[in-house]
């Protein structure tokens, strides 16, 4: 296991030196984009394609890796682990440069052991007594959980795949799901047991920060299923740890599709009705966003990708901005929109 995390110093020295530019917070300092690991067969030949395109970009600016526990149904942690392993090891890289996302609360499949998350919920979750079935959050076919337990589960796999002590922020993935089965008093109770758990994991060195990364809780209006409001889970988080509690990041879409997170004032924060962006700087939060390109929806009207991106990441409030990226074509034409080419790239 690397030991480790990300810091301050490291990434912003490694930014300077491939010419990025870069975001500050306190606790790192991130790129405009991020490589996303979402998209893509659960096969080697996407492996292969991300474990090349990884490499490429750690290599040549881009230190943001985030992915999740049920991508590609645990093949893009493996390969995310795979690529930090080695190019850690060898001393290309430092684990103080590189920041590393993840996420869990959906049921995940496992396809090294040719489990589908149904499977892999009944064989491993319930029947190993990680989880109850009563724990279990089910909207239409989306299957989640807030259970502490299964998130020390996932935790442990998922730094087991990625090689590391220390993940850098970890994501409860698109908790929606949870708030739309349990509705608002119960969903923040149960939410306030899982920081609990999280900022135990901080203290056992296990996380650094954590969020929650959504697709529609924090962009829906308040009176529509499912809404998450940023004040009340700040809130759950102080009622836990005070104000030096560790939920520090969101994650939402933002492209020109989905614009709710500019446009709409969904977010009552101090008697203030703001945009998510605006509620989270309120608060102290730091955004980033994903689905640029709306899943490749944006291309059919035409739009220039380097000027999508370019418009979504010089978003006033934007941390960064997670983009799916695994051949390395596309890793440079995005490395291009962005990066100061009188820095000497590593490869």
């Amino acid at each position: 296991m690397i030991s480790g995390y990300a810091t301050v110093n490291g990434t912003s020295e490694y930014l300077s030196k491939s010419g990025m530019p870069y975001r500050k917070s306190p606790v790192f300092c991130a790129p405009p984009i991020a490589m996303g690991t979402h998209l893509g067969e659960m096969n080697e030949m996407d492996s292969a394609l991300y474990r090349e395109g990884i490499e490429y970009g750690l290599l040549n600016g881009l230190n943001f890796i985030d992915t999740a526990i049920n991508y590609r149904g645990m093949r893009s942690e493996r390969d995310v682990g795979h690529v930090l392993n080695s190019l850690i090891k060898s001393g290309a890289i430092k684990r103080e440069e590189v920041i590393v996302s993840t996420k869990a609360g959906i049921i995940p499949g496992d396809i090294e052991a040719n489990l589908v998350p149904a499977d892999y919920l009944q064989k491993v979750l319930v029947d190993g007594g990680i989880i109850k079935e009563s724990e279990l959050h089910i909207v239409d076919n989306h299957r989640h959980v807030l259970a502490p337990e299964y998130y020390r589960f996932a935790i442990e796999k998922s730094k087991k795949h990625l090689h590391l002590e220390t993940i850098d922020l970890y994501y409860i993935h698109n908790p929606e799901i949870s708030m739309m089965t349990l509705g608002p008093d119960l969903f923040y109770q149960q939410v306030e047991k899982l920081f609990t758990f999280f900022e135990d994991q901080v203290q056992s060195g296990n996380l650094n920060y954590y969020g929650f990364a959504t697709w529609s809780g924090l962009l829906n209006a308040p009176k529509e299923e499912g809404y998450i409001s940023i004040e009340e889970t700040v809130n759950t988080a102080k009622r836990v740890a005070g104000e030096g509690h560790h939920f520090k990041f969101i994650q939402f879409p933002l492209n020109k599709q989905m614009n709710q997170a500019v446009k709409n004032l969904n977010q009552r924060v101090n008697g203030k009705w703001l945009t998510i962006i605006e509620a989270a700087q309120e608060l102290g939060i730091y955004s980033t966003t994903s689905a640029p390109f709306n899943l490749g929806k944006i291309f059919d009207e035409g739009n220039d990708p380097h000027n999508v991106l370019k418009a979504v990441t010089r978003t006033n409030g934007v941390f960064s901005t997670m983009v799916g990226m695994k051949k390395v074509p596309h890793i440079k034409e995005n490395l291009a929109i962005f990066q100061n080419h009188t820095a000497v790239n590593k490869r």
